[in-house]
């Protein structure tokens, strides 16, 4: 697989004391924590499960001074056009402060499975009829082909692929794979928290041939099994990898971690930073 050249590997700092110079060729993936990532390109950038409360006493939660920062639209955070929501699970999603984030930002649209949907119209808050305009509900099932939507500067296609622990765990739960391309140049794919089995993902070959994703950020566990690789190299085939959903235990220091990370390109501190052209 054909890497993307990598520009800057980490940086961790408040992200308000970063710039940027823009050239109109380089984007970013900015790590909040867990799961959440926001992408930039230019003016155009998008949140992936940004705001949730529940760590399970696993995984990294977003610093509060960060979220602080991402309410305000403080620099790095200014101009998020859209919010993605791979599921309905407390370590991805909270319905209450996506609420707030919304009704703060009147122009921030969001894109969501129909349970992560339910749960945030059911706050007492959500009767706004601007609001219910810009909250796109995917409801789709496992068979279910992938959907297409556009918006300026945004294709947004979908599918859905079943939660890791299929079928004994989670089988119910939605979890929307996004793969969304920003001002027709960059392409990126947000997995959620998807099974590694094969059988969710050949139904749906036509849809990955269809575009290549310059950027999957995939559950860690994708990364680590050979059932995992298999997804990723026949069928995902992104040029870029980063691993999120990493238990907080890992080191942030590359060589202090497992032999099993070898290689491996994965968000551990909120707040870190990779740059591509």
């Amino acid at each position: 697989m054909t890497k993307i050249r990598l520009l800057t590997l980490i940086a961790f700092a408040l992200l308000s004391s970063w710039s940027f110079a823009d050239d109109g060729q380089t984007w970013r993936a900015h790590y909040l924590a867990n799961a959440g990532v926001m992408i930039a390109r230019g003016d155009t950038k998008i949140l992936f499960d940004p705001f949730f409360r529940n760590d399970y006493g696993q995984y990294e939660r977003v610093p509060e001074a960060m979220e602080a920062q991402i309410f305000a639209g403080s620099a790095p955070w200014d101009g998020i056009v859209a919010i993605f929501i791979s599921h309905h699970h407390g370590d991805h999603f909270d319905p209450a402060v996506v609420m707030q984030y919304l009704h703060r930002w009147p122009s921030i649209r969001l894109y969501a499975p129909e349970q992560a949907v339910s749960a945030l119209l059911a706050q007492d808050d959500a009767n706004s009829e601007s609001l219910l305009n810009r909250v796109h509900s995917l409801e789709l099932g496992l068979d279910s082909p992938a959907v297409r939507l556009e918006m300026d500067g945004l294709l947004v296609e979908a599918v859905r692929i079943a939660h890791a622990g299929w079928p004994d765990r989670h089988a119910d739960i939605e979890n929307i794979a996004f793969r969304v391309t920003l001002d027709n140049a960059t392409t990126v794919m947000h997995l959620g928290d998807a099974d590694a089995g094969r059988v969710h993902y050949a139904p749906h070959q036509s849809h990955w041939q269809a575009r290549e994703s310059d950027l999957a950020m995939v559950p860690v566990w994708l990364m680590l099994t050979d059932k995992g690789r298999y997804v990723l190299e026949e069928h995902v085939d992104a040029e870029h990898e980063i691993g999120v959903h990493v238990y907080k235990s890992v080191p942030d220091d590359a060589e202090s971690r497992p032999p099993m990370f070898e290689g491996l390109d994965i968000f551990t501190e909120p707040g870190e930073i990779r740059q591509f052209e």
